[in-house]
């Protein structure tokens, strides 16, 4: 088949450091060109395509660095859009498989697919896509496909991470880890809470976007200044592995509904049990008392940390490659696309 697939702008495709979308992205393309299949990936053109690329915008575009510059990047990310829809209009592929909703407002067409990356039971994201409830949908967790009743979904897909190339750490850690970004819906200060009570030093590499800034300041600095908290900052996807298979756990107590949770699979993936909220996805990605504890609250959270000893890291790996490997996800991509290809 011939494929168009469609990335956002913000990060490089594959990503040097934060973007999951991108990873995966990233996975897609390499793993759906060695299955026999031209891709052309649409995306800024600080990225690299396995096949073919074609350039929406000149650089990753990442975040606004101040409130001034939120109404530019907007419009910077629409006319990436429009320029892709142009691109797919001249050129006709069998099928998009499409990773950001802003080309649906410029493109209609029944042989494309779109990922939704975003919880679906919080604004804004709920309001965009049933605006755009005339496209066909890709969920990446059944909670997040629940939570979107009433859209056209073609099928669910878990997004893919490579286990082979994260290392398999069979040695239980002395610090927790916390992955992501630094944000009042990823929980940061709750995973602090826990790690001081329980007196276990907690190890956070996560960006810091402008908007979460004054919360950083008012919310997290001052449990910083307790102790038991060392900021790694933002880390490459290299340094990645060792951070996560180095943990004795991974923290991940996130506020809102999130649609998948893509550091957790990394974390088990080398071998980290992880420690989570029972919010949107969770208790899809973590099996409760196997690979991690999925609980209610902050006060469970810290009484789980004394049943981590129970957690057998091979189980944690298996369940990874098991469900989550990559070419699990290709494939799976691969069967939705051949049969949008054939329904059109």
């Amino acid at each position: 088949m011939k494929i168009t697939l469609v990335a956002p702008i913000e990060e490089a495709v594959p990503p040097a450091a934060y973007g999951g979308i991108e990873q995966v992205i990233h996975f897609l393309d390499c793993d759906l060109v060695a299955r026999g299949h031209e891709v052309t990936l649409l995306a800024n053109d600080e990225s690299s395509a396995a096949y073919r690329l074609v350039p929406i915008a000149p650089k990753a575009l990442g975040r606004p660095s101040s409130e001034s510059e939120v109404t530019s990047f907007r419009a910077l990310k629409d006319q990436a859009a429009r320029r892709a829809a142009e691109i797919i209009s001249d050129e006709r592929p069998d099928i998009v498989l499409n990773h950001s909703w802003r080309l649906l407002t410029y493109l209609r067409t029944d042989s494309s697919l779109t990922t939704i990356h975003f919880p679906l039971d919080a604004e804004p994201y709920r309001a965009i896509f049933f605006a755009r409830n005339y496209a066909t949908y890709v969920a990446i967790s059944s909670a997040q496909r629940r939570d979107g009743h009433g859209l056209r979904f073609a099928g669910t897909v878990y997004n893919g991470v490579d286990v082979a190339a994260l290392p398999y750490s069979a040695g239980r850690g002395n610090y927790f880890a916390f992955l992501g970004r630094i944000s009042p819906k990823k929980g940061l200060d709750i995973a602090i809470r826990v790690a001081q009570q329980v007196g276990i030093l907690l190890k956070v590499a996560a960006k810091l976007d402008i908007a979460d800034r004054a919360w950083f300041n008012d919310v997290i600095s001052p449990l910083v200044d307790r102790g038991g908290v060392e900021l790694v900052g933002e880390i490459t996807a290299a340094d990645k592995a060792a951070f996560l298979g180095g943990a004795l756990a991974l923290l991940h107590p996130s506020r809102w509904s999130e649609p998948f949770g893509l550091a957790a699979v990394e974390a088990m993936a080398c071998g980290t049990p992880v420690l989570t909220l029972n919010r949107g996805a969770a208790a899809e990605i973590v099996q409760d008392g196997r690979t991690g504890y999925v609980v209610n609250d902050e006060a469970a959270l810290v009484s789980a940390v004394d049943c981590l000893a129970k957690i057998e890291r091979s189980a944690c790996r298996e369940h990874v490659a098991s469900r989550f490997d990559r070419r699990l996800m290709a494939a799976r991509y691969e069967q939705l696309a051949l049969q949008a290809r054939n329904k059109g």
